[in-house]
């Protein structure tokens, strides 16, 4: 009889298995929610781990020891863990916004920029110098090359298109928060506060963290 009361728990049996389902929930909640802790930034689909971020900023503070940097203006702590989360979150809109606009950036492209920036420098034995007073590790350096290439190309396009010269900047800024909003961003609160009106990690609080309140 699919009506008998043996298909169906007692009430007794009822409550136990919703406290242990209600256990179980609660153990699932507990593992994403220290899961999530260890996630970076993700945009759209594509995701960066923290561990990914923090090895970044890792090579950066273990090339300083090799460089002089005694007049440099370097960001420490917190901030450069932003500054590094915020340029995978640039890295990856901009290389969006090249697939969008249909933009070609070759090795080519990308090995002609590293010369010229080579020559500015003063010659390959300035690049660890100079990518250190930039806050940049030798790692993201391609990256970096890639993303002044995709700007200068969007930059062009503009100016092309009618837009003046003058306001090129602000449609290429436009357009980078335009391509967040329609991906999407989500970032690790250590990071801090994710703006989806200028595209940029903003600190958490006024002092980023260098003054804890009292309770």
């Amino acid at each position: 009889d699919v009506c008998s009361s043996d298909l169906f728990p007692s009430h007794d049996m009822g409550v136990k298995l919703f406290k242990k389902f209600a256990a179980l929930l609660s153990i699932l909640l507990l593992v994403s929610g220290c899961a999530n802790m260890s996630s970076g930034i993700s945009v759209g689909n594509e995701f960066v781990k923290a561990t990914e971020i923090q090895s970044v900023v890792d090579e950066i503070l273990s090339a300083r020891k090799s460089v002089d940097t005694s007049q440099m203006q370097l960001i420490e702590g917190k901030q450069l863990l932003r500054n590094q989360a915020q340029f995978a979150i640039i890295r990856i809109l901009f290389d969006q916004i090249a697939i969008d606009k249909n933009l070609l950036i070759t090795d080519s492209d990308v090995a002609s920029r590293r010369d010229g920036i080579i020559m500015q420098i003063g010659g390959e034995n300035q690049l660890d110098s100079a990518l250190v007073s930039a806050n940049l590790a030798k790692s993201t350096f391609s990256d970096y090359l890639r993303i002044l290439i995709i700007v200068d190309q969007l930059t062009a396009s503009f100016i092309q298109a009618g837009i003046p010269e003058t306001l090129a900047n602000q449609a290429v800024s436009q357009t980078l928060a335009e391509t967040a909003k329609k991906l999407g961003v989500e970032v690790n609160p250590k990071y801090g506060k994710w703006n989806s009106e200028s595209a940029a990690i903003e600190a958490s609080d006024a002092t980023d963290g260098a003054v804890t309140p009292l309770p």
